[in-house]
């Protein structure tokens, strides 16, 4: 327990000298400046110089938290989609994902060990997986609410271009702790949120 709380505590902190270096691309800090301006109460953003499309939130309380993307997404990314990817990556923050995903694997590590039983093990796991889906989900409606259900919806295209997903990768998703990219886009069109 004390290992998830050191690694949740620290993770704004840790990220900062364990992510690549800063972009110092002016052009690039510039057009992201842009596009935060545009969204109410964004956390602070850090552009990292990276080829890999990545964006993610940290840190345990909102005060600390903040959102890391890489240039390789940014690049990747038109601006409307880049609003998406932001307001789904505050979405997490203000909604206190990241501290229910650390209280609830707090209590599942210590009842694991105090239980020692193997069903439960295996249901609390299950569960672990339906509580990362369902913060998915949720920072995507939380994302709609902020710049609107076409911008997600091109959001999640263009991220379902850099990562494009077989037909079979939904049947294969239950030992994955996300919805792929086709599920997230149905559950914006449709309102319905698939857990496989």
């Amino acid at each position: 327990m004390t290992f998830l709380f050191v690694f949740y505590a620290t993770a704004p902190l840790t990220a900062r000298f364990l992510a690549p270096l800063p972009s110092q691309d002016p052009e690039l800090q510039e057009r992201l400046a842009r596009i935060v301006a545009t969204l109410p109460a964004c956390p602070p953003v850090t552009l990292h110089d990276h080829a890999d499309p990545q964006a993610n939130s940290v840190g345990l309380l909102r005060r600390w938290s903040r959102i890391y993307l890489t240039t390789g997404l940014l690049n990747s990314m038109s601006d409307e989609g880049m609003r998406g990817v932001l307001a789904h990556e505050s979405t997490h923050i203000r909604e206190h994902h990241i501290l229910a995903t650390f209280l609830y694997a707090s209590a599942f590590a210590v009842s694991s060990q105090l239980l020692a039983d193997d069903n439960f093990f295996f249901a609390a796991l299950l569960l672990f997986l339906g509580l990362r889906r369902y913060s998915e989900y949720r920072a995507d409606a939380g994302a709609v609410a902020v710049v609107g259900r076409e911008t997600l919806l091109t959001t999640l295209r263009e991220l379902a271009r850099s990562y494009p997903s077989k037909a079979w990768h939904r049947w294969t998703s239950f030992a994955n702790i996300y919805p792929t990219l086709p599920m997230r886009i149905r559950a914006i069109e449709t309102g319905r949120k698939a857990l496989l």
